[in-house]
């Protein structure tokens, strides 16, 4: 019996030696379970379905419309009528053009981080870790660019409206088409879908790489920082986005280029550095602009975490 139990040591031990590094988990579970398999750890998990993923997030765009409409609504309006943002015209009807907003917010809500996790997926595992946060990101932001422009330009012009009486959805979008075929509601497209490019990138990158240093319960701190960056990083073309929305149906759309020209004439005709620095961030809305985005970004990120892991685990 003792050379029985001897050979038996002697070969736990070469299977040990042999399995090294990261097979020595492996190995000590099949020793213990007698052969019979491993136990089951975190990273081989089964990934939550897209339905409910899906689910989850539309869950979360509701919720962050419903907050932020008020906020966003008169962001809008203080850059159409480069006017202070806590002037209270701004905040008149602040639900005005909510049934817009509620839609499109629902599906971006929905859509971003299951996309993000969707790319991430399809992408060659031996590229680095920001390579790939960073492509998953400006994919998802893409997509969703692509999909909700249409209906941004229809919420921006009912935000637009100076009248008590606002235009519900479908006749604002007859209304436009009247006016200007199919233009009015392509405004916005391209600075839209590189704007979101920039954020949905650098937004994945900086919060996914926060979380590697942060505790779990710290980590909406890191996606609100992510966010203020990626806000600050994209601004430039948000600012052509809300110029082309602005126009009038009848009217063709800026171009970028000459948006940004006129900031920079704009920028340079202010005397001093302060006051040119001043006058950027007003323009940009490096600010309040920035604050909205990084609080509805880590409130939707909660929002939706909580969800899945409630609902889809």
């Amino acid at each position: 019996m003792a050379s029985i139990a001897q050979e038996g040591v002697k070969g736990q031990r070469k299977l040990v030696t042999a399995a090294g590094g990261s097979g020595l988990a492996t190995a000590i579970a099949t020793l213990t379970n007698g052969g019979g398999g491993i136990s089951r750890s975190k990273s081989t998990r089964t990934q939550p379905g897209p339905g409910c993923t899906f689910s989850c997030g539309l869950i979360a765009g509701v919720t962050q419309a419903g907050l932020f409409n008020p906020f966003d609504r008169a962001l809008y309006l203080s850059v159409k009528n480069r006017r202070a943002f806590l002037l209270k015209e701004n905040f008149r009807r602040p639900y005005q053009g909510f049934l817009q907003t509620v839609g499109g917010r629902t599906i971006q809500g929905g859509i971003f981080f299951p996309l993000e996790q969707f790319s991430k997926g399809l992408l060659p595992q031996q590229l680095s870790p920001v390579l790939i946060n960073f492509v998953a990101g400006s994919v998802a932001g893409a997509i969703n660019a692509v999909i909700l422009n249409p209906l941004s330009a229809i919420k921006y012009r009912t935000w637009g409206r100076d009248d008590a009486k606002s235009r519900g959805m479908v006749q604002e979008a007859k209304g436009m088409f009247r006016k200007g075929g199919l233009r009015p509601f392509c405004n916005g497209m391209l600075p839209t879908v590189l704007r979101d490019v920039v954020f949905g990138g650098t937004y994945t990158v900086l919060r996914c790489q926060s979380h590697e240093f942060l505790s779990p319960e710290w980590h909406w701190v890191g996606n609100m920082a992510a966010a203020g960056v990626a806000t600050v990083a994209s601004a430039p073309l948000n600012l052509a986005r809300n110029v082309q929305y602005a126009t009038k149906p009848s009217e063709p759309r800026q171009p970028i280029v000459e948006v940004l020209i006129f900031l920079k004439n704009e920028v340079a005709a202010e005397q001093g550095v302060l006051r040119k620095l001043s006058h950027l961030q007003q323009r940009l809305r490096v600010g309040w602009g920035t604050a909205r985005v990084a609080v509805g970004m880590a409130f939707g990120n909660q929002v939706y975490d909580v969800c899945v892991q409630r609902l889809c685990d």
